[in-house]
């Protein structure tokens, strides 16, 4: 019986061991068999992986090299741009367009501007309403060999073409260059600026004291030490006339000197800027029209100081009259005179605001007489987008303001804006309506005369000027200004056979500009 027992225990064990044991090891053999299998793919992932980092690294390395090839090819073209033996030409845009040959023998600069007009006046007796193109200019300036420079650029504006820039510069040293030719003498600091950049639409009233805006002769100018920079010209006098057939030898001799104390002293964002001119010469001026300046409003509008050598009410003139003068002789002298222009000037700057002022007089010194014209204004702009006036200063002049951040649609940039205000007066009591012998300077009064225009003159003026501009980018401004200009004593203009006596003008002026 205990045999039989034993013989059932070890069934019952057997039967057990199949039941459980024999699964558990089947499981374990599996999971060995899963375990190689997730290491053989993990092992292959593996060397994909370094496969892919071998690629990738090759790739970046392909990549740095083209990085550098680009760069080395960007500093090998400005390398040959003085150095390169080949004929390659270079053009760029930076204000200009520019064309650059790789030897850096010559380059070419071309410039110009359009500035399309629009003004209205209140009173619009003898001042029309009107469009206008006031400039429209195109040339180039050739530098070779680095030191020398010839430019010419035409006025296209009027009937015809005009020249207004054709000279020759020598600017071998800073200190010392030296430029031949028709181009414009520096006279205060309105007159050197470009029209392209002054504060207001037009210059002030003592502009045309000045006398033409372009002469022909020949210049030294420099900068011997930053900050001091100084002007001498030996010019006609007599604008871009032909001297050709000339009846007088006489001469002007221009010089003028600024100093920025700012820049002497080192000071950061400030312009402290002094300066003054001087020109002197004789104008051969005897019984010829026009020696002495119309004067005009700060709008361009009516023309209301003018002399004449002597006129009746009527506007006839006498018999002693042509005896001495020859004729009517409108804005002349009965003899030569010697003609000397002064002036002083001053800009403070800090930051974006900027106060500015002129005094400009002209002095007539004839055999028995003297008289003289002067103007003085005063400015104060400030740039409201927070440029600062010290970035565009150079030598002596304000350039072009390049705005914080150029005008784009629908972005964050709006471009600069600068807001100003001037006072400007007039003044040239000198010459009367009575007092003065004839043909020693006689202010306009035919207040019976027939001929349409100005009848009777006034010798005083004062205007005041409100302007804004917008520059959306260096290139491209609008312009708006209001002008109120006040006469002394009215004037009488005739218009159509009416006369209309004016003591005041109202106008507001607006203009459209590109340039490069």
């Amino acid at each position: 019986m205990h045999y039989h027992q034993k013989i059932s225990c070890s069934l019952i064990l057997l039967w057990l061991t199949s039941t459980f044991v024999t699964p558990s090891f089947a499981e374990e053999t599996d999971a060995l068999v899963r375990i190689k299998e997730l290491e053989a793919k993990m092992e292959l992932m593996q060397q994909q992986r370094e496969e892919h980092d071998k690629q990738l690294e090759l790739v970046t390395k392909e990549l740095v090299g083209l990085e550098n090839q680009m760069s080395q090819s960007k500093i090998t073209k400005t390398e040959e741009k003085g150095s390169s033996k080949v004929s390659a030409v270079y053009a760029a845009f930076k204000d200009g367009v520019t064309l650059e040959d790789g030897t850096g023998n010559w380059k070419l600069a071309i410039n110009g501007r359009v500035q399309a007009d629009y003004r209205h006046f209140s009173p619009d007796v003898d001042a029309a309403d009107t469009f206008s193109l006031r400039r429209a200019r195109l040339g180039g300036a050739l530098t070779f060999y680095k030191d020398y420079l010839a430019r010419v650029e035409g006025e296209y504006s009027g009937g015809s073409t005009t020249l207004t820039y054709g000279y020759i510069d020598i600017n071998k040293f800073q200190a010392a260059k030296f430029r031949f030719g028709q181009f414009k003498p520096n006279y205060g600091l309105e007159r050197a600026m470009s029209t392209n950049f002054t504060d207001f639409q037009e210059r002030s009233m003592g502009d045309v004291l000045l006398g033409s805006t372009f002469d022909r002769g020949a210049m030294v100018y420099g900068s011997p030490v930053p900050g001091f920079n100084y002007n001498l010209a030996y010019v006609n006098g007599t604008g871009t006339a032909d001297e050709n057939n000339a009846k007088s030898d006489g001469k002007d001799t221009i010089v003028r000197l600024t100093a920025n104390l700012s820049e002497l002293m080192s000071w950061q964002n400030s312009i402290v800027h002094f300066g003054g001119f001087y020109a002197d010469g004789n104008q051969g001026s005897r019984r010829v029209a026009g020696v002495v300046p119309t004067g005009l409003t700060d709008a361009r509008g009516l023309s209301f100081f003018q002399t004449n050598c002597g006129a009746n009410a009527n506007g006839t003139v006498t018999t002693a009259v042509t005896t001495v003068c020859g004729g009517l002789l409108t804005n002349g002298f009965k003899s030569d005179v010697n003609r000397t222009r002064a002036g002083f000037e001053t800009a403070l700057a800090y930051g974006s605001v900027k106060l500015q002022s002129e005094y400009i007089s002209v002095n007539f010194d004839g055999k028995d007489f003297n008289r003289q014209i002067s103007d003085c204004y005063a400015s104060l702009v400030w740039n409201a987008s927070g440029e600062s006036f010290s970035d565009f200063y150079k030598e002596g002049v304000f350039g072009r303001l390049k705005p914080k951040n150029n005008y784009k649609e629908g972005a964050s940039g709006w471009g600069a804006l600068q807001i100003g205000l001037r006072y400007d007066q007039f003044n040239g009591s000198d010459f009367k309506k009575t007092g003065n012998a004839t043909g020693t300077g006689i202010l306009l009064n035919t207040p019976t005369s027939t001929t349409d225009g100005l009848l009777v003159a006034t010798n005083h003026a004062d205007s005041l000027t409100l302007g804004a501009n917008w520059i959306l980018n260096p290139n491209v401004r609008l312009v708006a200004n209001y002008i109120r200009t006040s006469y002394d004593t009215p004037i009488i203009v005739r218009v159509n056979g009416q006369n209309e006596s004016l003591d005041y003008e109202n106008a507001v002026t607006m203009r459209a500009q590109f340039d490069f």
